[in-house]
């Protein structure tokens, strides 16, 4: 009998897990090709929020570019765990009343909020038949 498994998770659980977590990736087309960094963010309403440094690759989202964001989970000694992926669009935020985002782990100067609109997520979640040691 097998114990794991592989689902697509709903867009409804998506959303949940993103809000769970404070850390994901930014991947999108720059000027140097495709660039996958880690930032720290936060979710008010529907919109993700983190800061970077506008002299930084970073700085490119604050023109509106088309992005996808991915948060996972994994657990390596049960062999379980998921992600999340959010397509959309990200931009400088120019509301000075936006939420408090949390302070990068990166040092240096990040001044530059993005907003990140999400068009549309998707996930999965999987288990292996057997944990690891």
């Amino acid at each position: 009998m097998e114990s794991g498994h592989f689902t697509r998770l709903s867009g409804d659980e998506c959303r949940h897990l993103v809000r769970s977590h404070s850390v994901g990736r930014v991947c999108w087309l720059s000027g140097e090709g495709l660039q996958a960094l880690p930032v720290t963010y936060i979710v008010s309403g529907e919109q993700i929020y983190f800061r970077v440094d506008p002299s930084s690759a970073l700085g490119e989202l604050a023109r509106g570019v088309r992005v996808v964001f991915e948060v996972d989970d994994i657990d390596v000694p049960t062999a379980t765990g998921w992600s999340v992926l959010v397509r959309g669009e990200a931009a400088e935020v120019r509301d000075a009343r936006g939420p408090v985002v949390p302070a990068p782990w990166a040092p240096g100067p990040r001044t530059l909020t993005v907003v990140l609109t999400p068009i549309a997520y998707t996930g999965r979640a999987v288990s292996a038949d057997h944990p690891r040691s």
